[in-house]
């Protein structure tokens, strides 16, 4: 029965794969200019990486869409890494560091101290300094933890346990919880001239997996919100409205899901997985999907390291979650549209954030032969605060997908099962919109995206082109109706 189900999903899912992110090593080595672009953005030489393109002549109207992506990739990277060197010894002084050229230096070589040279600048990341705390070893054990950080801490443990005492271990659902999200982008006064359309896709769940279940839009301003087919995998609701003169342009949207708590124990997994069927499933869960999930010699080599002589597949999931979670702390990253291959950036740099450490775990699973895929979206908590989040999902035979939330990672007990609990489990928070990553919208956008990887705040622009992140706000809500 549940492979017959796994084949229907599977065959809904793919009438929306239109198309995908653009690997943009291998199409940059199809044209010499397009190869020498990248080799100069790669060492930083953005200007005359700049100047280099803009002078070209005579390209096709797809040419031209790349290099003015090239383009708009140096001014993106720019945006990420703001400060000068005189700046950042600011920062480290306000924050009570060591501030001196050797020191800095130092952290700079082992990756702690975010920087990168850009026309031979030294230039900071926007996060390097809060994020060096939690990147250098020494510092982060120093890191005070806030008294809100301490409680969410102790109250994701306690769900936790709250969550294994009513599970049977085998994926039952519990800890129902109705949820009402209330989404809202601001587009500034002025931002957009006056009379013209502005476009904005807005987050949509989908209805995807046991754990999200009723999914059901309320209302959207403008009244009338177009929502996506439900085998988009990036879904949305479509929205548009002319820009008026030193007003704000607000977009608003409400919906509602159902949201449920799953756990899988490692035994029950490991007495019910059978050998994987070699389908169109499964060569579609575990192929190469360039640039972030990928099966380089780089991730082949590491994934093999850590899971060493392990031939079951729960067994190579557990042992690639707790060495991420060991090696690899969590840390502010980059906008994802600025890195050129995501689980490599995780291997060199010693970090990453909730998707870059989900993107690590899905190409070494696929190295190994295991289907994974990635899911994102929010998490919400108690009071209705809500935060974006990403995290995976990793298919067995004989059982169905299973969540596994990798920068949530080893919770902080000597239990087990609550230590391991988000390998093979995920708590009843989650709102899903993403069931992969870079898929084209209904109905498709026209310039380029903001976020081509991920979609959790939308997506804005008009006919003059895309609306950046800095150039708008979002703001996502959460209240809990009674049922």
């Amino acid at each position: 029965m549940k492979t017959t189900l796994r084949r229907a999903a599977f065959a809904l899912g793919t009438l929306a794969l239109v198309s995908v992110i653009v690997p943009l090593k291998s199409t940059f080595a199809q044209q010499d200019w397009e190869k020498k672009a990248v080799e100069s953005i790669e060492n930083s030489d953005f200007s005359a990486a700049v100047a280099e393109l803009s002078a070209l002549e005579g390209l096709s109207d797809a040419e031209k869409s790349r290099r003015d992506w090239l383009i708009e990739l140096t001014r993106r990277i720019r945006i990420e890494f703001p400060h000068n060197e005189t700046e950042i010894k600011e920062q480290l002084k306000e924050a009570g560091l060591d501030s001196s050229d050797e020191q800095m230096r130092a952290w700079e070589a082992s990756k702690a101290l975010e920087m990168r040279p850009i026309d031979g600048e030294r230039r900071y990341f926007k996060h390097a300094v809060s994020n060096l705390r939690r990147i250098d070893r020494e510092l982060a054990k120093t890191r005070p933890v806030s008294g809100g950080d301490r409680q969410r801490f102790d109250s994701r443990i306690a769900n936790v346990r709250s969550i294994l005492d009513a599970s049977d271990g085998a994926g039952k659902l519990t800890h129902k919880i109705r949820n009402r999200f209330t989404c809202v982008a601001t587009i500034p006064a002025n931002a957009v001239p006056a009379g013209e359309t502005v476009r904005y896709w807005a987050p949509f769940p989908r209805e995807s997996c046991g754990r999200q279940q009723n999914v059901k839009l309320i209302s959207t301003d403008p009244a009338d919100g177009r929502v996506a087919p439900a085998g988009d995998l990036q879904r949305c609701v479509y929205l548009e409205k002319t820009a008026v003169k030193d007003e704000p342009t607000v977009f608003t949207i409400v919906f509602e899901t159902t949201t449920y708590a799953q756990y899988f124990s490692q035994d029950y997994l490991k007495k019910k997985a059978k050998p994987y069927l070699d389908d169109e499933f499964y060569r579609f869960y575990t192929e190469e999907r360039l640039p972030h999930m990928v099966k380089s010699d780089k991730i082949k080599t590491w994934a093999r390291e850590i899971v060493g002589d392990a031939t079951c597949p729960v067994e190579k999931l557990v042992r690639l979650f707790n060495a991420i979670d060991e090696r690899y702390p969590w840390a502010s990253s980059n906008e994802y549209g600025t890195m050129l291959c995501i689980p490599e950036y995780v291997l060199r740099e010693g970090h990453g954030d909730c998707g870059m450490l989900s993107l690590l775990l899905i190409s070494a699973l696929r190295s190994e032969g295991i289907p994974a895929k990635w899911q994102s979206g929010w998490v919400a908590n108690a009071s209705g605060v809500c935060g974006m989040h990403d995290w995976a999902e990793v298919y067995f035979e004989g059982v169905g997908w299973v969540p596994v939330d990798m920068s949530y990672g080893l919770m902080n007990d000597d239990n087990p099962s609550v230590r391991e609990f988000y390998a093979t489990g995920l708590d009843q928070t989650r709102l899903v919109v993403n069931d992969d990553i870079g898929r084209d919208f209904t109905p498709a956008k026209t310039h380029f995206r903001s976020e081509p990887v991920d979609f959790q705040r939308g997506e804005v622009e008009w006919s003059g082109g895309n609306l950046y992140f800095p150039e708008w706000s979002f703001k996502m809500t959460v209240e809990f109706p009674e049922e």
